[in-house]
């Protein structure tokens, strides 16, 4: 009898540990953990993160996966992630919070409040707004080498756009751009008297209890519980180092966890309350979930939804994308920068929502995660769900397919045993550029080395006649071309870095 009583309690005691988690796991979640687990397998992610809430309450928030291959140490729902380009509407939010206390208005002149600053198109330079620079019509395409490869500090880079030319007409036409945002960063400290990163921490991060959430890689080190980055060499992910953003902050440094942002994404789906408490009006809010600007069909980033998931309309509002899915609006947003890969999004009218955060890129398993969290919650008529993460790793194969043809063929077009017209050491030198800045080739033991500021280095090996492939030390860098020109007069005077543009000798 004994026996029996014992055996009895432990099964009470059993029941009454799992039925928190049960409670926590809503019937359209059951098969997810499962599902994801699968998922990251067929992807080779190593780590990953979701947070799902739906009615003001967090539903689901678990760890996947390993923080680092080499370490092998879990991710949980605490775990640090890089949220790289969501960071955008912290940004948004922070000036909104400035214009609910009438210090700003979205239709103010960015030179009202940064005099000093410039466009190449002197018009854009007087009219930019400051819901210009949050919707992605400044005329400017991405010119992110100039933070991404170079060194430069935050205002160094907003002085240097005025030596970016536009692309397309001011307002005319939607061009994602992280310049813009670097600037509404200096603009909240501008008007506030402190720093963006300040701000943040204090108006945003504070008031909502993101406590473990940072601005900046080089705060890492006061925590545990953190992801390596991990990119794909020779098939398999590899850990990399932290990419240090700070110069474009702003646009996409911030790191946190699943278990903050849902605190984040819960102030966004109940229009700006927070535990009871009104941190922005509803007026800012509703301002920023809607459609501000059309992005057009040529718009590159429609492929990351239109193929699988066909939309009646797709527009950016006040640092979110505005899209409908299944006959209902979508309020969403990706990231990425070294390694990780991130994407919040929450569909008002059904009140649910989720936060994906991952260790690996490139990857999308966690924009399909957004569809099969929706699926999961819209779908419950019988219809059958979409298996969105197959579908979008064969969108990425095909897409991984045709630039591994796109290399064969260059490569085809290889000419081989030629040589460089002049010995490798008049190659060396300083070469620039007027928007970005100085490029430094060495000569050491018969080898070529680039440096841009030294944040990005590589060896320099000969392709053809006199052109250069650059072998960046950096496995998360992109390899580039570079074609030097020997001028009239028998000297190397002139570098073109493929899709940057030329750099003259100094």
């Amino acid at each position: 009898m004994a026996d029996i009583r014992r055996g009895f309690l432990a099964f009470l005691v059993l029941l009454f540990v799992l039925a928190p988690a049960a409670r926590a796991q809503p019937a359209p979640l059951q098969g997810l953990d499962d599902y994801i687990t699968a998922a990251m397998k067929a992807w080779g992610v190593p780590g990953l993160a979701l947070a799902v809430v739906r009615d003001d309450e967090v539903v689901h928030a678990r760890g996947y996966g390993v923080r680092d291959v080499a370490s092998g140490a879990p991710v949980d729902e605490h775990t640090l992630f890089a949220v790289g380009s969501t960071s955008k509407a912290f940004t948004a939010t922070a000036l909104g919070l400035l214009v609910d206390e009438g210090r700003l208005s979205w239709d103010d002149r960015v030179i009202d409040h940064i005099p000093w600053f410039e466009m190449h198109d002197p018009y854009a330079t007087r009219e930019l707004t400051v819901r210009d620079l949050l919707t992605h019509r400044s005329g400017l395409a991405r010119g992110d080498a100039v933070w991404y490869n170079w060194p430069y500090g935050r205002l160094e880079i907003i002085r240097r756009i005025r030596h970016l030319e536009p692309t397309r007409s001011f307002r005319g036409a939607w061009q994602y751009q992280n310049l813009m945002f670097l600037t509404a960063g200096e603009v909240v400290a501008a008007v506030s008297g402190q720093t963006w990163d300040d701000f943040i921490d204090q108006r945003i991060f504070t008031p909502l209890g993101m406590d473990r959430s940072v601005t900046s890689t080089d705060e890492l080190g006061r925590f545990e519980n953190v992801a390596t980055p991990h990119v794909r060499v020779d098939g398999a992910a590899s850990p990399v180092a932290h990419k240090n953003i700070d110069n474009v902050g702003p646009a996409g440094s911030i790191y946190s966890s699943v278990s903050q942002m849902a605190r984040w994404l819960g102030l966004h789906m109940a229009g700006g309350v927070h535990d009871g408490v009104r941190l922005v009006s509803d007026s800012v809010m509703a301002e920023m979930h809607r459609p501000q600007m059309l992005i057009q069909a040529d718009a590159p980033e429609n492929s990351l939804h239109a193929r699988d998931a066909p939309m009646n309309f797709n527009a950016y509002g006040l640092a979110w994308w505005i899209i409908d899915y299944s006959g209902r609006k979508v309020v969403d947003h990706g990231g990425g920068i070294d390694g990780m890969r991130a994407h919040i999004a929450f569909m008002p009218e059904e009140g649910v929502g989720m936060v994906a955060l991952s260790n690996a890129r490139p990857n999308n398993l966690i924009v399909a995660l957004m569809y099969q969290v929706f699926d999961r919650f819209v779908r419950q008529n019988g219809s059958e769900m979409a298996d969105w993460s197959a579908l979008m790793l064969a969108e990425q194969k095909e897409s991984a397919a045709r630039a591994a043809e796109a290399r064969r063929n260059r490569d085809a077009t290889r000419a081989r045993r030629t040589e460089p017209s002049r010995p490798l050491a008049e190659y060396a030198g300083r070469y620039g550029h007027e928007y970005y800045g100085s490029v430094e080739i060495t000569h050491d033991r018969e080898a070529l080395r680039l440096s841009m500021g030294g944040k990005t280095t590589g060896r320099m090996e000969h392709w053809h006649y006199d052109v250069f492939r650059v072998l960046p030390d950096n496995p998360a860098h992109s390899e580039m071309f570079i074609v030097f020109t020997i001028g009239a007069a028998g000297v190397v005077d002139v570098l073109e870095i493929e899709g940057l543009g030329t750099f003259a000798r100094q």
